[in-house]
């Protein structure tokens, strides 16, 4: 699933290729992925586009806005020809000016959701803090880690405590923080915690610069690779940088990687 630097990534390609465009219309492909929760309008020209979470939010002038999520495998791919189509479009963005931003998801669990501009949106008033910004910080952390049995990675993982983080980071900051996995949160130390939140913000302005990381799906709107999966320590490895041998486990159905040497209990 695309994490924050790939969600912003996206966003930052479409902030070239689509802001101030005008919309024509939403074409729909296949039945449940474009969601109206208002009604049916014309949308005008992109006037911002902004990210929660890993949440893109597409905002218009005609006073809608395009909340969409990328889920496991969707993809926004920007073309210049009208008549082009992948094999897994499941929606398009038609422009005036003849150009299209499709929405590819082999997956299908990806959705587009349109409100009216005022309107709510529940699954973004949900979200915890952003991890880059000043929000995060230890009497936020601490204060969310305080009562928790639950292990540390599951709780980072949870989205209403911390926005955008996904599986492949979580895994990267805890080796960086030197933090087992396993650990509880109320096991942790405030030089733990303060190291959680450095290594947070600096492993996602890692992966910021290098326009994301590419396991399998992601691409960006130019349909670009990310690159930083050449810079990872842990996940999906079997050396750690150590030369110890990395263990691989399940928590809450998700693979965790630690150094048993690196990240002691």
């Amino acid at each position: 699933m695309p994490e924050l630097p790939e969600v912003q990534t996206v966003i930052n390609g479409l902030m070239e290729a689509v802001i101030h465009k005008k919309i024509i219309s939403i074409e729909e492909f296949r039945a449940g992925t474009v969601i109206w929760n208002c009604p049916k309008g014309d949308f005008g020209a992109i006037i911002d586009i902004a990210r929660r979470g890993k949440y893109i939010i597409i905002n218009t002038s005609w006073q809608f806005k395009i909340v969409i999520h990328l889920r496991m495998t969707g993809k926004l791919i920007y073309l210049e020809d009208y008549n082009f189509k992948t094999p897994h479009t499941r929606a398009e963005i038609l422009f005036s000016d003849k150009t299209k931003l499709i929405f590819d998801d082999v997956r299908t669990f990806g959705k587009i959701e349109i409100y009216e501009i005022n309107m709510p949106v529940k699954a973004l008033d949900t979200l915890g803090v952003e991890p880059l910004s000043s929000n995060l910080n230890y009497t936020y952390l601490r204060g969310k880690l305080k009562n928790k049995k639950a292990p540390v990675k599951n709780i980072l993982l949870d989205q209403s405590i911390i926005a955008g983080l996904g599986n492949i980071y979580v895994n990267e900051i805890l080796f960086r923080a030197r933090i087992n996995p396993l650990i509880s949160g109320l096991e942790l130390r405030k030089k733990q915690i303060d190291e959680i939140i450095f290594q947070t913000k600096q492993v996602l302005k890692e992966a910021l610069k290098y326009n994301g990381t590419t396991i399998s799906d992601y691409r960006s709107v130019d349909n670009k690779t990310g690159e930083f999966q050449r810079f990872l320590k842990v996940y999906n490895k079997k050396k750690c940088e150590c030369n110890s041998d990395l263990v691989r486990i399940k928590q809450a159905g998700r693979s965790t990687f630690y150094c048993p040497k690196c990240q002691k209990v």
